[in-house]
C-alpha cells in the first residue's frame, strides 16, 4: 500500500505542476523513467500478487522475484539515503510524501519483509545474473533516451556533464552492486535459520 500510494502522489505532484511547455503524456514518461518509481512499481506488483491467496506458484511470487525485488528497492534506499538526499527541492506535501514513501518507507518495508518472510534455501549463485537484467535495461533506456532529449533522472547518468566514460563507469559500478548483493542474498539463503522461513 506504501509503495502504491507513494508512486500515485509523486504521478499527481509531477502531473499538478505547471509545466506549460511538456505535453501530459511527456510528464508521464517523465516521472516514469526514474528508477526509483519505476522500481516502486514493481515493488507494488509484487506484493500485490504475493498478498493474493494461492500466489505461491506465480513469477512475480516466486523466491527468486522476491529478492531480486528486494534487491532493487535496497539500491534505491541506499542511493537515496548516499548521493540524492537534499539534493533535490520539493514542492508540496505530495512531492515530500511520495519523496519519503519510495525512498525510505518501501525500501525498509520490503527488505525487512524479505527477511523474515521469503524462503531462501532454492536460491542458486546463476540467478544474480539474471538478476541484472532489469538494472540494464533501465541504465541503457536511461542513456538512450538521455541522447535524445539531453535530460538525465540522475547527476551520476549524466553524459552531457561527465562524458559517456564516467556514465558508463558509473552504469558499471552499479550494476557491479547490484551483482554483489544478489550473491550476497543467495549466501545468506544458504544460512539455517534465513533458509527455513516459511
Amino acid at each position: 500500500m506504501v509503495a502504491w500510494v507513494s508512486v500515485c502522489l509523486q504521478v499527481y505532484s509531477n502531473l499538478s505542476r505547471n509545466f506549460a511547455f511538456v505535453s501530459l503524456l511527456g510528464r508521464l514518461i517523465d516521472v516514469f523513467s526514474y528508477f526509483t518509481v519505476s522500481t516502486n512499481v514493481l515493488v507494488a506488483l509484487v506484493a500485490t500478487v504475493g498478498a493474493q491467496k494461492g500466489a505461491d506458484g506465480k513469477p512475480l511470487a516466486s523466491p527468486g522475484a522476491l529478492t531480486a525485488t528486494a534487491i532493487y528497492i535496497l539500491v534505491v534506499g541506499v542511493t537515496f539515503a548516499v548521493l540524492l538526499k537534499g539534493r533535490v527541492a520539493l514542492y508540496g506535501w505530495a512531492a515530500v510524501a511520495a519523496d519519503f514513501g519510495m525512498h525510505e518507507v518501501t525500501p525498509v518495508a520490503f527488505c525487512a519483509y524479505w527477511v523474515l518472510f521469503v524462503r531462501k534455501d532454492k536460491l542458486t549463485f546463476r540467478q544474480p545474473v539474471v538478476w541484472l537484467i532489469y538494472p540494464a535495461v533501465y541504465i541503457a533506456y536511461t542513456l538512450a533516451r538521455g541522447a535524445m532529449i539531453h535530460k538525465y533522472p540522475y547527476f551520476f547518468a549524466d553524459v552531457d556533464a561527465l562524458g559517456y566514460p564516467w556514465a558508463l563507469f558509473n552504469g558499471g559500478l552499479f550494476l557491479l552492486g547490484f551483482w554483489l548483493l544478489g550473491v550476497g542474498a543467495v549466501a545468506l539463503g544458504r544460512i539455517g535459520w534465513m533458509s527455513a522461513r516459511p
